[in-house]
């Protein structure tokens, strides 16, 4: 009798594919199964890693210096203090715009009560003067002549926008200068 094949479910697959004429077998290598730990110890214990030796330590602080006075801790407010007097001479533009010279007359007054003490606020509080004496002329200038008077308009919104951009520089500690303008008030 003949021997029948054995049932498709028990052969196991070849695992080899069919030799292509005129070029050599194909070996596949037989699958490498992964060997599962043992126990969790296994499983915690550490790897040795190759690292590079650490990095020296940084440099010891320099000693530090006592205070000499109070003074110190009160300039940082003089200086807060002094910015937002520079910010304030900047937008008085705005009080100078509908009555011509009252926003001029309160930078003028923070320019010679406020700037002796800080350098800073003597500066900007003087360039801010400059600049509203400088749009108070154009303004009488433009309304002088009737078909400058649309213009004045225009120049007061040219005006506070330069003012505000002013003022956020002074807010910031930093000195600005108006573009274009005539530098009335020296020194």
């Amino acid at each position: 009798m003949q021997d029948a094949p054995p049932p498709a479910e028990s052969r196991e697959p070849d695992p080899t594919p069919p030799p292509i004429p005129g070029q050599p077998p194909i070996e596949i290598p037989p699958p490498v199964l992964m060997e599962t730990p043992k126990s969790s110890a296994e499983l915690l214990a550490p790897t040795v890693v190759a690292t590079a030796p650490p990095p020296p330590p940084p440099p010891p602080a320099p000693p530090a210096q006592p205070a000499a006075s109070a003074e110190p801790a009160t300039a940082p407010r003089v200086v807060e203090k002094g910015r937002w007097v520079a910010v304030f001479s900047h937008l008085m533009l705005f009080a100078a715009i509908p009555t011509i010279f009252l926003g001029g007359v309160v930078t003028f007054l923070m320019w010679q009560l406020l700037g002796k003490d800080d350098p800073f606020v003597e500066d900007q509080s003087r360039e801010a003067l400059n600049f509203q004496i400088n749009v108070a002329i154009l303004s009488l200038l433009l309304a002088a002549t009737f078909i400058g008077l649309p213009l004045v308009i225009l120049l007061w919104i040219i005006a506070g926008v330069i003012s505000l951009i002013a003022a956020i520089h002074s807010s910031r500690g930093e000195r600005y200068r108006y573009p274009a303008i005539l530098r009335i008030v020296t020194h």
